[in-house]
């Protein structure tokens, strides 16, 4: 008995030794998502910020200087808002955004490389007083401190932080995880909120999993750039502005799944069609007719439909 329990006791260690999250943008089965993806529709037009500390050890040092909130508003640009250790910013948008199929938004970060990656935390608000944020795991390992210009970030062992994607790719978040909140309408989320994660792994200062585990990112950052570095916030699934949001049934596409390359039907007719693949690209698009052809490739699609002056968006899945 106690061999078997040594065995299950390695099998797991070992296991947490290596990532199981989505790779780098541009790797197989990465869910990183480029600024230029036209499956964005929308940007942050509005927010506020309390900037954090240079040095969340040292708060003498004060707090860090570079950029404002404009830096953030619209599709990601040059100028970035620093949080700095424990700082944060709360992004409002056009119109709220809703709980579709896939990822509903996405934050962007300017990292520059795969591998240097400074984090934050994600909260959603639909009233803008109650906030409940994305549980967050981090299987980086905890013994060694990642140092301020150290490129040894694994976004293998990330999920559900912010800045796990390098510059110009958005980390994706899918609000159906927080659907059971009592104190969030996930059809209605007005408020999008980036907390930076503070990468000291010093018990004293750092910032959490949801599971305990220390997150571990470059620390420290004591210059005016420190700390979680926001660009934007981009919105895939996002509600109209006084208009009706069009109605589609569950069974948007008539059948689904559906073989590759076969002719299939939606259940309303619409104005104009868009087909993304997983990562966001588009592969196709379909004017003034109800009927159109699924993807030649297996897989899971994104469909876009534009019809009463409104988009909405289902999942695809395309079988041999």
């Amino acid at each position: 008995m106690n061999r078997i329990i040594y065995i299950l006791a390695l099998v797991f260690s070992v296991g947490n030794l290596f990532g199981q999250f989505p790779g780098a943008a541009g790797t197989a089965g990465s869910t990183a998502i480029h600024q230029d993806s036209s499956i964005f529709i929308g940007w942050a037009t509005d927010g506020d910020a309390r900037v954090g500390y240079l040095d969340i050890a040292n708060k003498s040092l004060g707090n860090v200087v570079n950029g404002t909130v404009s830096s953030t508003l619209g599709k990601p640009g040059i100028e970035v808002l620093s949080l700095g250790d424990s700082g944060y910013a709360t992004l409002t948008f056009e119109a709220t955004i809703y709980d579709g199929p896939g990822f509903d938004f996405a934050v962007f970060e300017n990292a520059f490389s795969d591998y240097f990656l400074e984090l934050a935390f994600v909260e959603v608000s639909s009233d803008g007083n109650h906030f409940v944020r994305f549980p967050a795991t981090s299987l980086m390992q905890d013994s060694v401190q990642i140092g301020p210009w150290d490129e040894s970030s694994d976004p293998t062992t990330i999920n559900n932080l912010a800045g796990k994607y390098r510059a110009q790719f958005g980390t994706p978040f899918d609000l159906s995880e927080l659907s059971d909140s009592s104190i969030l309408d996930v059809q209605k989320v007005s408020h999008v909120r980036i907390v930076d994660a503070i990468g000291s792994i010093s018990e004293a200062s750092a910032s959490f999993d949801q599971y305990g585990n220390v997150i571990n990112d470059p620390y420290p950052t004591d210059f005016d750039f420190g700390g979680f570095d926001l660009n934007a916030v981009g919105v895939i699934h996002q509600n109209p502005l006084g208009t009706p949001r069009l109605v589609i049934r569950e069974q948007l596409i008539l059948p689904n799944p559906v073989s590759s390359n076969q002719p299939i039907r939606l259940a309303n007719a619409f104005d104009k069609l868009l087909i993304f693949n997983i990562h966001g690209v588009l592969i196709d698009e379909f004017q003034y007719d109800s009927e159109f052809s699924a993807p030649l490739r297996s897989g899971h699609y994104f469909v876009k439909a534009f019809a009463n002056s409104a988009w909405t968006t289902r999942k695809l899945i395309v079988i041999e």
